[in-house]
């Protein structure tokens, strides 16, 4: 008796659909469950823990030789926003750290499948993508606090003319909001790639281009090409050069591209970040899980 012969090789694979008219999770609860996946990925723990720990490392080393420097040079007059600013240079490295966790926020869900899960649960496609995009925001925000602060307390205990209630300064606690930001978009940024590229190593390579890599570039080619007007133009809005520009003009005024406003630069790594957001979601929302 011949049985009919199944050709798996050509068999169409079953697409994973969810019907987005469901209720589904409401909004609240999708924070809510988003951020307790955070919680319990371990991941996030260790790049959290990372990035606090250099960070502080980093603060108490610049006070340390801003101390000495200070000693040696006793006619130099130091200025508590200039050492503030220095005692942040922790908060680069926490760019690309939790921007990492950016993109592993939504990879990891596509590398362990769990994202049907995520999709069963909340159908409606934008509003689960909001979701984790705020939850991986206020897990940011905390972290970029606590790390701003230890490192400005690190930093007024050890040197001098910055003191720990200069904290409540303007233009310090501004450059602090600041720095706080940018940590932010980057994670967001991060996470936009992950959307978009759905692999861990691939958002993540692309980060580091876009935050070292593609400086060093541009950098060449102006040298290269003896300044030309479109090198110069990439350099102004290149990601770091935005950054630098945003949280200390004087150190946006070293690039050799002119400099812009502090505001021209916010509006700039918004676009950075709201561009593979968009990308991101839309293919989110179009393409299969």
């Amino acid at each position: 008796m011949n049985r009919p012969h199944l050709n798996t090789a050509t068999a169409t694979p079953r697409t994973f659909e969810v019907d987005s008219t469901l209720p589904g999770v409401s909004f609240r609860g999708a924070v809510v469950s988003e951020f307790t996946k955070l919680l319990a990925l371990r991941t996030s723990w260790w790049l959290s823990i990372i990035t606090i720990g250099l960070g502080g490392i980093i603060a108490g080393a610049v006070a340390v030789s801003y101390q000495y420097f200070m000693a040696e040079n006793p006619y130099f007059t130091g200025e508590a926003m200039q050492l503030a600013t220095q005692g942040q240079t922790g908060s680069y490295f926490a760019m690309i750290l939790l921007g990492a966790l950016g993109v592993i926020a939504i990879t990891t869900e596509y590398s362990t499948g769990a994202i049907r899960s995520s999709l069963t649960a909340v159908p409606q496609r934008v509003l689960l993508l909001s979701a984790k995009a705020l939850a991986l925001a206020g897990w940011t925000a905390v972290v970029t606090a606590v790390l701003i602060l230890i490192s400005h307390v690190l930093t007024s205990l050890i040197a001098q003319p910055l003191a720990p209630a200069d904290i409540l300064d303007a233009e310090i606690a501004g450059m602090y909001v600041a720095t706080w930001t940018t940590v932010l978009l980057t994670a967001l940024l991060g996470f936009g790639l992950g959307v978009l590229l759905r692999s861990s190593a691939g958002g993540i390579v692309v980060l580091a281009v876009i935050m070292f890599v593609l400086q060093i570039v541009l950098s060449i080619l102006y040298g290269v090409t003896d300044g030309a007007a479109w090198v110069e133009t990439l350099l102004r809005v290149e990601y770091m050069n935005l950054v630098d520009n945003f949280i200390n003009p004087e150190a946006g005024a070293l690039s050799p591209a002119p400099p812009l406003e502090p505001w021209q630069a916010g509006i700039g790594l918004l676009m950075w970040a709201a561009v593979p957001l968009a990308l991101g979601a839309l293919r989110f929302t179009r393409r299969d899980a």
